[in-house]
């Protein structure tokens, strides 16, 4: 950075430059202002900083305070004034920019030259104006400041920073680096980019002194003493957040907690960002331009550039002109708004800027025989620098579409028809896409509405949060055991389903109401409330009307409130969808038409409306079948997704046709969802009674879905149309025996022999029963079965399961051999066998019984899982990963399946891969281990240690005392400095495992904790030697511990 020329004109140009780009960026930004909550990353920001969300950050203390500033002005919305001072920082940043743009000097050949000098400052103002504008119309830059996020805030303060240390430069005031300081400790509680800035801050300001000979250590310490009172906010912010009732639910003990975790999530935000995809190469594209230009500058003057020069600056425009166009490789491609980075943006602009200024002065004629490139190339880099401004603004009309912050509004609008929709209630169950939105909207209209984010019900804390909004002291207990028991609860009182509506997700309540859809909401009334089905559906149609026309103007796909929109059109033409299947229910078909029809042109994608508008074609032999007919078979062959159609109506909505649903209710019920089967059979039976047949179809899928107590009231419906039905009974008993009922099962049991069946045919389950009481005669009773019946396959398999345990050696050989000699071509003899086997690890004999049975059947699941699960065993690596891709490709929602998958990907160290395939096990089934595994690797990996400790709490509460679980939880405990849970947890493992390296790793560092050096190093040394039974990365915790002790 060099002084900048200030004679008289040069400073008005500059001054008018700057009021350009500072009233152009204010119309521009204040023109495309979101002036509502734009949905996704602008709301939350908002609703963390309102203290609406249960896990509020802990960063941008000062935008937060901004943010509550702005909630208390009159005359708009908490998210229009965030939203005006976003756009306000942004361009003055941006003007910022361009100032500094204009103090960098071009090399010139003689200064006394008055051409020379002239070109050379106005090419100073066509770099700052390129500059700026650049910084105006890029993607990131532009969103940042039509939106109420803290971005252009943050930058402000970087760029503030920087041209204090310029004004240090330009006038070597040290009063100017005191303000520095004061700003960089502002700077740096504020915004994570000043602490990667800091280390190269601290080399300028040396290297500036340095250069004006005036180097000076007081001068240094007291910039630095300057800092403190910026650094201040961090403890003044942990004070702050500490008084939120919210904070400590999330397991902060103290404000010391919450400064800790602050400097932590500053921390993560640094090191995790390079390991983002695209990174490198977003480096790569923004450092190279800047070494290029700026670090490896040569003294000669524009004009005395070579080919190869000017080459460089060409491919240096390439690549600022292709990030401001977004083609592919700009990092708005890359990260859009998951990660909006605006700094490599600033980077390139002033690149861009400056190579617009050299290409004016290269386009000065010249008679210097050491010209560089022909004086008609010359000339030509001169015009096109010129145009370099024309083609930015060219840039941003085409930007504007996807920078435009006004479709944000019509999202909100619609979260704020979802409020009005309520009718009184104030519990909404949400699925997290509009929730912030909700919660915004509530706050406004004064309205005390919860909404449960239906997604973060499983976190423990979250729970915590949602009880301090329900009074009732059982619904409190029952939120610390889990939500569904919650709800269960909560609907079971009419008081209860009067406060709750849905969003979509309609299940939770179809088993408890009848449901009622208004606009996006679904509401559950009592069945026997009457419902004006006629005003509903005209309350209905303005807003149709309004979707429909909504649909006609879609948001550029490229916009980040596409999504958003194409989510409430889906929302808005299920509900359509649905009151016509209720008109079509009601006899009402005609209007029934019109009303799939309107669903259509809300959304045309939608399955449903289609398939009911072809249902009702053919019924009523309409001409447009044929029509209907067609979009439906293009419809498969363009989009067909077997996942579509298996969650229909939870997608798109009903479908009146009962052939279809009673199929796919079959589906859903063999694929675990009972509960929507019963729910979509009963709609598709109409008002008619669904058959026992049907009944008993379902008692068996709740029962093959682990839901007995359902399956049993199924059973008994059945019993009350057809009592003598001898299999339901014996159903009946046989769940009688599996709930310890054994005198109901009995009664059942001689209720069935009443019915018809034979004695000879229940011999089994009385055998059973026997031994299930304890009976001395049962095991005597179960071998004159087998000897009087020597091909029941269950008595043999009973017989070899009870005298597997060694007490009876040659019953459980004489069983085996039975077994085998029965199996023939049966693979469910085969699946016993290798259980048998398992059960007493001859794990190369279950092996060759399941290959078998693989081979027989490749496409049963069970003896993937049991193979799997021998590979674990024999340490058969390469077999298990095969066996696994085999398993998740027969069922990708396979428990075991991505169980081991997880555990392979971690040993890969794809720990972001592990942490999914865990989560889609955890999905299934809540078992120990793989929570345990999961609260492992969110440990190791850091950043949801919070999460971890929840994991890790339900698996203790599902295995208490399990040393593998309780280490866990001693190392959460130790990682968050809770020394003395971590040494009784750690306890607890060395009493049941007293040897175990992990354990003894766990206890050196425990002792290190506690400041037992001594201690803690001798047992480290001791176990360096054994430091093979540790996983890698415990073995580099060894050796770094073994490092700092000594």
């Amino acid at each position: 950075m060099h002084d900048a020329d200030d004679t008289p004109q040069p400073l008005r140009f500059r001054w008018l430059v700057m009021l350009v780009l500072l009233v152009g960026a204010l119309a521009l930004y204040l023109g495309t202002l979101s002036r509502s909550a734009f949905p996704g990353l602008p709301a939350k920001s908002l609703a963390w900083h309102l203290g609406l969300d249960a896990n509020r950050t802990l960063l941008d203390a000062l935008w937060g305070r901004l943010v509550r500033l702005c909630a208390a002005c009159p005359g708009g919305t908490e998210a229009f004034w965030a939203g005006v001072l976003s756009a306000v920082f942004g361009a003055i940043g941006l003007v910022l920019t361009a100032n500094l743009m204009m103090r960098v000097r071009h090399q010139i050949h003689d200064a006394h030259d008055p051409r020379e000098t002239a070109r050379e400052s106005q090419a100073r103002l066509l770099a700052g104006l390129t500059t700026g504008l650049f910084v105006m119309v890029n993607i990131p830059f532009w969103i940042l400041s039509t939106r109420s996020l803290p971005g252009t805030f943050h930058l402000l303060l970087l760029l503030g920073a920087a041209w204090l240390f310029a004004e240090y430069q330009r006038t070597g005031k040290p009063s100017r680096l005191y303000l520095l300081g004061l700003l960089y400790g502002v700077g740096i509680s504020e915004f994570a980019t000043f602490w990667i800035f800091a280390p190269l801050a601290f080399l300028l300001i040396i290297r500036a002194m340095l250069q004006r000979a005036e180097f000076s250590w007081p001068v240094l310490v007291r910039t630095g003493l300057c800092a403190l009172p910026g650094l201040l906010l961090y403890p003044l912010n942990a004070w702050t957040l500490w008084q939120d009732p919210a904070i400590p639910l999330r397991g902060f003990g103290s404000p010391w907690s919450i400064l800790y975790y602050n400097l932590r999530d500053q921390w993560h935000l640094i090191v995790k960002m390079p390991q983002a995809t695209g990174f490198l190469l977003v480096l790569v594209l923004t450092a190279m331009p800047w070494i290029i230009l700026f670090l490896l500058r040569g003294k000669r003057p524009a004009w005395r550039y070579s080919a190869w020069q000017v080459f460089l600056r060409l491919a240096v425009l390439a690549a600022a002109l292709g990030s401001l166009f977004n083609l592919p490789l700009s990092p708005w491609t890359f990260f859009g708004m998951y990660y909006i980075m605006v700094t490599p943006y600033l980077i390139l602009a002033a690149c861009a800027g400056y190579v617009a200024g050299e290409f004016w002065i290269m386009g000065q004629v010249r008679e210097h025989r050491n010209a560089g490139i022909g004086q008609p190339l010359r000339s030509l880099m001169g015009v096109f620098g010129l145009l370099l401004p024309v083609i930015i603004l060219v840039a941003g009309v085409l930007n504007r579409p996807v920078a435009d912050g006004r479709p944000g509004q019509m999202v909100d609008a619609q979260a704020q028809q979802v409020l009005q929709a309520l009718a009184g209630r104030n519990v909404l169950l949400a699925d997290g896409i509009l929730d912030d939105n909700l919660r915004l909207g509530a706050r406004r209209a004064g309205l005390d509405v919860q909404v449960v984010t239906l997604p973060q019900t499983g976190s423990a804390s979250y729970r915590k949060y949602l009880a301090g909004f329900f009074s009732v002291p059982r619904q409190q207990s029952l939120l610390q055991v889990g939500f569904g028991a919650f709800l269960q609860d909560f609907l079971a009182r009419d008081e209860g389903l009067m406060r709750i509506a849905s969003l979509d997700l309609t299940e939770p309540l179809r088993e408890v109401g009848v449901l009622v859809p208004d606009r996006l909401v679904y509401r559950a009334e009592p069945p026997e409330q009457p419902i004006d089905w006629t005003a509903l559906i005209a309350a209905q149609r303005p807003f149709w009307e309004r979707m429909a026309a909504w649909a006609a103007t879609p948001v550029d796909d490229r916009n980040p409130a596409h999504p958003y929109q194409q989510y409430i059109l889906r929302l808005a033409a299920k509900a359509a969808n649905n009151i016509g299947f209720g008109q079509v229910e009601r006899g009402d078909e005609t209007a029934a038409l019109e009303t799939f029809q309107q669903a259509r042109r809300i959304a045309p994608d939608n399955i449903s409306a289609l398939l009911n508008l072809l249902t009702l074609a053919r019924a009523q032999d309409r001409p447009e079948a044929a029509e209907y007919e067609a979009e439906w078979q293009a419809f498969q062959e363009r989009q067909m997704d077997s996942r579509v159609m298996w969650s229909l109506a939870s997608l798109y909505g009903y479908v009146h046709n009962t052939g279809f649903l009673v199929r796919n209710g079959m589906m859903w019920a063999v694929s675990g969802k009972p509960r929507m089967a019963e729910a979509e059979m009963r709609r598709a039976a109409g008002g008619q009674a669904v058959s026992p047949e049907v009944k008993a179809f379902l008692g068996r899928a709740y029962l093959h879905g682990g839901d007995v107590q359902r399956s049993a009231e199924f059973y008994r419906e059945v019993l009350k149309e057809k009592p003598k039905d001898v299999q339901t009974l014996l159903m009946l008993a046989n769940m009688s025996m599996a709930a310890d009922e054994y005198d109901e099962a009995e009664r059942l049991l001689a209720q069935a022999e009443e019915a018809g069946m034979a004695p000879e045919k229940l011999r089994f389950e009385r055998v059973v029963l026997a031994i299930l009481r304890g009976q001395p005669s049962a095991l005597a009773d179960l071998k004159e079965l087998v000897r009087q019946d020597k091909s029941n396959l269950r008595a043999w398999a009973l017989l070899a399961m009870i005298t597997s345990d060694g007490s009876d050696n040659a019953a459980y050989e004489q069983a085996l051999t039975a077994l085998k000699d029965l199996q023939g071509t049966s693979p469910e003899v085969r699946l016993m066998l290798a259980e048998l086997h398992m059960k007493r690890k001859e794990w190369a004999t279950a092996r060759a019984e399941l290959e078998q049975v693989v081979r027989m059947n490749p496409r049963q699941v069970r003896a993937w899982e049991m193979l799997v699960t021998v590979d674990f065993q024999e340490r058969k690596r390469e077999l298990a990963e095969d066996h696994v891709r085999n398993l998740l490709t027969l069922d990708p929602a396979n428990f075991t399946g991505n169980l081991m998958l997880g555990s392979f990907q971690y040993a890969r160290g794809q720990n972001s891969l592990a942490e999914s395939s865990y989560r889609a096990a955890l999905a299934v089934r809540r078992d120990p281990t793989a929570l345990n595994d999961l609260a492992y690797l969110l440990m190791i990996k850091g950043g949801a240690l919070d999460e971890a400790r929840a994991l890790i709490e339900e698996a203790l509460a599902a295995r208490p005392g399990d040393p593998l679980l309780l280490s866990t939880r001693s190392e959460l405990h130790l990682r968050a400095g809770r020394l003395d849970e971590a040494e009784q947890d750690l306890q607890l493992v060395l009493a049941a495992v007293p040897d175990n390296a992990q354990a003894l790793l766990l206890t050196a560092q425990l002792y290190a904790a506690r400041g037992q050096q001594a201690a803690a190093l001798e047992m480290a040394e001791r176990l360096a030697e054994r430091q093979r039974e540790l996983p890698v990365e415990q073995q580099a915790e060894l050796q770094e511990l073994i490092r700092k002790l000594r």
